[in-house]
């Protein structure tokens, strides 16, 4: 019996939460006679296993518009020259044509196109028609695909009302085990602050109600602004992090809310320990990752309450309406006030494992 051969294009792995998921995949691979074929960036290194193969073009693929002109012209015949039975496309996007010689499996990772919610003005046009082409790009992708695998529900009912899917799962995302730490001791890390702070982990973008929480934060009595530092850790180089840092200016609040920028990835288990609150104000996401992150850790959270945000945190975290200055304040204040609730989240946390993804995610790739 022929062994199953799996091409991976994953040349849009290139950082964060696709890079983090190839990455577990690739450590997790499951026992059997079977082959990976793989194409991504030259800087992830793969697993030493005889049975995962690194794959290399001479095209340029770093530019996307020649990378979807290898995917139609080139990818194709190369399919049929492996003979491989599945073409897995983790990056949501992809341009071969369907044939009965392989199946095609993909995911859906990018919520932004499909957003109504996303603040008028805070995209540029240019921001807008991205995402309007994409859409219609994941829309074919996902309709011609023989597998799609979801990583929230949230995400599969939303593109279900929308398009007619051949077969579809949802395979959520897992916890790494660097963040999950609820039954550790982290040693604080080295702040440019004395004392206790609230954090918010993320990128500055429009939809992650950054403004809002400094806002919340502004509104919340001297004696616990006194106490907690408002912690902001993520890239606020551009329009919505040069808006907030703006405000932050012109309120006179720069000794209270403190920009960390970009922090490295492998001190941030120690960053979320060691917060007295964790704030998570995002209105669009696929699979929460930062979420899971600050879950793992045990600081109690107090997040949005936009989907999939309860979808992900159940009953072991509090929610706030992140559109909403007041609402937030008033929440935040609740929360450092209310009791520990470490049992749960631990509960919580450990729904999320990044074995079981791997292994559910090998099963269906092998069985397609």
């Amino acid at each position: 019996m022929k062994s199953k051969k799996i091409l991976i294009n994953a040349f849009s792995a290139k950082l964060g939460g696709g890079k983090t998921y190839v990455l577990n995949l690739l450590d997790r691979l499951p026992k059997g006679d079977f082959e990976i074929l793989i194409y991504l960036p030259d800087d992830i290194v793969l697993p030493n296993d005889s049975r995962v193969r690194r794959m290399t073009t001479s095209w340029p693929t770093h530019n996307p518009i020649i990378r979807s002109w290898w995917e139609m012209l080139a990818l194709p015949f190369i399919l049929v020259q492996e003979k491989v039975d599945v073409l897995f496309c983790p990056g949501g996007v992809h341009n071969t044509p369907s044939s009965q010689r392989y199946k095609i499996a993909t995911m859906f990772r990018n919520m932004l196109p499909f957003d109504p919610n996303i603040i008028p003005g805070g995209q540029s046009f240019k921001e807008k028609l991205r995402d309007v082409l994409l859409k219609r790009v994941m829309l074919k992708t996902m309709t011609t695909a023989d597998l799609v695998i979801f990583i929230s529900d949230y995400a599969r009912k939303v593109i279900e009302s929308q398009a007619k899917i051949k077969s579809a799962v949802t395979i959520p995302h897992g916890i790494a085990n660097q963040f999950y730490v609820l039954d550790e001791s982290l040693s604080r890390p080295s702040l440019p602050f004395d004392g206790e702070y609230i954090l918010y982990v993320s990128r500055f973008e429009f939809y992650k109600r950054h403004l809002e929480v400094v806002q919340a934060y502004e509104k919340l009595p001297h004696h616990i602004r006194e106490r907690y530092k408002l912690l902001l850790v993520g890239g606020a180089e551009y329009r919505a992090g040069l808006r907030v840092k703006d405000y932050v200016k012109q309120n006179g609040l720069e000794n209270e809310v403190i920009f960390l920028g970009d922090y490295p990835y492998v001190q941030l288990p120690a960053l979320y320990k060691n917060a007295r609150l964790f704030v998570f104000a995002s209105t669009c996401e696929n699979c929460p990752n930062i979420l899971l992150e600050a879950m793992g850790s045990g600081v109690p959270i107090l997040c949005s309450d936009y989907q999939p945000m309860p979808e992900f945190g159940g009953t072991a975290v509090s929610y706030m309406n992140p559109d909403s200055p007041d609402d937030i304040a008033e929440k935040i204040q609740t929360s450092l006030l209310a009791s520990n609730n470490s049992v749960q989240l631990k509960s919580q946390a450990d729904k999320f494992n990044w074995d079981v993804t791997a292994e559910k995610t090998w099963d269906l790739l092998l069985k397609l």
